[in-house]
């Protein structure tokens, strides 16, 4: 489960000391590596100016250079595998739309993520979260599939802990904080082929949705060239087809082939059914079935 580490040092640490601690000590795809890291990300925490000092940099950046910045997320350092961010968790109270707020910053949405990261509370009463678990590598992954999500607990996220997610293991639904609350968070890289990120109903135990923000541009450009391309265009929509490492992707670019050429989705069609991933090839069998009935 998601590991909730007690931290009580009163060390300070340097954002440069920090990634120099993480480069040369820390082995980021050994959670009990990162696990034993959590003291230091507190003692990094402890410095209560750092977020207030990179918030001003950046407003002076935006000034004199119209450098645009993220509402929620200020990068602080990076390395290799990693980097350092602080994240803004307004309260709904502080939201003129709270709708639009809710879905951009995912509260009361149950979901994963497709990287481990470990989190601390670094200004403000932190946040209520409730923990799940479940098996990425029983999950097909198309909208509407049953996953087994195992709760674990509810926790609420203040000052003094270090929590740590997995990456595609460790589900959960975070609630809005009382008021703005800030995190500092180590994001770890995962190696290998991207892994589908999802959003799920905890009432049926279904996904909603899948993909995270990298997969779904990665989809609108492909919907785009299904539009708008050419020749060269579909050269290139085959090779992502054939030969890209995120399923969703590939299926997105299967998607676009059969519509810009439509006299031969029969053919993109069977291609897709010998993909090696289940949710392109089991997608693709139901598109032929469609096609055969129509």
């Amino acid at each position: 489960m998601a590991l909730t580490i007690p931290c009580s040092t009163k060390s300070i640490a340097s954002i440069d000391e920090y990634i120099d601690h993480i480069q040369s000590k820390v082995d980021l795809q050994d959670v009990d590596s990162l696990a034993g890291s959590a003291a230091m990300l507190r003692a990094l925490s402890n410095d209560r100016a750092l977020v207030v000092r990179e918030l001003n940099n950046l407003i002076v950046n935006a000034v004199a250079y119209l450098q645009p910045t993220s509402a929620q997320t200020i990068v602080l350092g990076s390395g290799e595998g990693f980097y350092v961010r602080a994240n803004l968790w307004p309260a709904i109270s502080d939201m003129s739309n709270a709708r639009a707020y809710q879905n951009q910053f995912a509260y009361n949405i149950a979901h994963d993520h497709n990287f481990t990261f470990m989190t601390v509370t670094h200004l403000g009463p932190g946040y209520e979260t409730e923990i799940y678990e479940y098996d990425y590598e029983r999950v097909e992954g198309y909208v509407g599939e049953s996953v087994e999500l195992q709760f674990l607990e509810k926790t609420r996220f203040t000052t003094g802990a270090v929590m740590m997610y997995r990456a595609s293991r460790d589900a959960h639904v975070q609630h809005a904080p009382e008021d703005l609350t800030v995190t500092l968070n180590l994001m770890v890289a995962t190696p290998g082929i991207p892994r589908d990120q999802y959003q799920f109903d905890l009432a049926s135990r279904t996904i909603i949705a899948v993909g995270d923000v990298h997969a779904a541009s990665r989809m609108s450009l492909i919907n785009l060239a299904a539009s708008v391309g050419d020749a060269q265009t579909l050269g290139l929509l085959h090779d992502v087809a054939a030969k890209h490492s995120c399923r969703q992707t590939r299926l997105a670019a299967y998607d676009a082939l059969s519509l810009k050429v439509p006299a031969e989705a029969a053919e993109v069609w069977l291609q897709a059914a010998r993909d090696p991933a289940p949710v392109v090839a089991n997608a693709a069998r139901k598109r032929l079935a469609k096609l055969d009935a129509g």
